[in-house]
């Protein structure tokens, strides 16, 4: 037990810094923020070692438990909503029916009952009328919804 106290007491503050590091790589690893709390109260810690508790290993541990807890009760529930609410410019990136909404299309078997056919880029789709009315064969269409393999159109 002694030798560990003498190895506190005789840390350089940069051991601080190298705990953060190894502890944001483990963090980077896995993804959960829960090791990222510990890696700033390590650097925090590192620098009030540097600037205050050089040599007091007590305080040193009881400021990075104490910070590691306020973090990870206090900071926490901000930061994954922040995680969570980013927004990117393409929505509709990995959403390809959304991406076919407000596009038009060329009906290709006339639709009987709300029901038909369109040409949509170069591939043909089922197709049902919003209004459940009868268009015409070569009439343009937008698409307002894509259900499964069918879409949603509307005359224009």
């Amino acid at each position: 037990m002694s030798d560990l106290v003498t190895f506190l007491a005789a840390m350089p503050f940069w051991y601080w810094w190298v705990l953060a590091v190894t502890l944001l790589i483990v963090e980077i690893m896995t993804g959960t923020t829960y090791v990222l709390w510990p890696a700033a109260a390590a650097v925090i810690v590192g620098i009030a070692d540097m600037l205050f508790f050089d040599g007091q290993w007590e305080l040193q541990l009881f400021l990075f438990a104490a910070l590691t807890v306020l973090f990870t009760i206090f900071v926490t529930p901000y930061a994954k909503k922040w995680l969570h609410s980013v927004k990117t410019d393409h929505e509709n990136l990995n959403k390809r029916g959304a991406q076919k909404v407000g596009q038009r299309a060329i009906v290709e078997t006339a639709f009987v009952s709300g029901k038909g056919k369109v040409r949509y880029a170069d591939t043909l789709w089922l197709a049902q009328s919003e209004e459940g009315a009868a268009i015409a064969k070569g009439a343009e269409v937008e698409v307002t919804a894509v259900n499964g393999t069918t879409m949603v159109v509307r005359a224009v």
